[in-house]
């Protein structure tokens, strides 16, 4: 087994249909921030969260960023606070000691590759991608190719992108502290 398999069997892979019943849209940041404090419980609790657990940190998560005006139903999540974001909602879902976003960086295979090898996780703003357009969404690790495992908000599974399909944008380096 490689390194990428054994570590991903926590790692959450929730997706935007997944959540709101229709009342939420644009929600690919909440979604996202979702996966890491899932994956970050799971890994800690040695067990998958259930359902109804998910839906709660999902909505805990999109109430908090509605109240702190970090987003919104019509526009989805303001890249610029995301950083600030991120941290209220590691905080509010109790994970803080667990997940810490860090610096942010231009997507590029290298610097994702870079921060990956740190044992971090990355939180993507995508600019004007040809499938995803502007989006938000989680890289945890590479797999036996380099292909980057991506929590891409849109599929339940596992989505591979390389370096020619990862985008452009910024990213987040989400440390994971246990």
């Amino acid at each position: 087994m490689n390194k990428a398999s054994i570590n991903n069997s926590f790692f959450s892979f929730h997706s935007t249909a997944e959540f709101g019943r229709g009342y939420y849209r644009n929600h690919c940041g909440p979604t996202a921030l979702t996966n890491l404090i899932v994956t970050a419980l799971q890994k800690q609790q040695g067990r998958k969260l259930p359902e109804e657990e998910i839906k709660e940190i999902f909505e805990k998560t999109a109430s908090l960023g509605r109240r702190r005006l970090i987003y919104n139903r019509r526009y989805g999540t303001t890249d610029l606070f995301l950083w600030f974001y991120a941290r209220a909602v590691f905080k509010n879902n109790g994970v803080s000691g667990l997940l810490h976003p860090a610096a942010r960086h231009t997507i590029s295979g290298k610097n994702a590759r870079q921060i990956l090898s740190k044992g971090s996780y990355i939180l993507i703003e995508l600019f004007g991608h040809p499938k995803y357009g502007w989006h938000q969404m989680v890289i945890y690790d590479t797999d036996e190719n380099g292909r980057f495992i991506t929590a891409d908000g849109f599929s339940s599974e596992p989505v591979f992108l390389d370096d020619n399909t990862i985008g452009r944008g910024l990213f987040l380096e989400i440390k994971h502290l246990s």
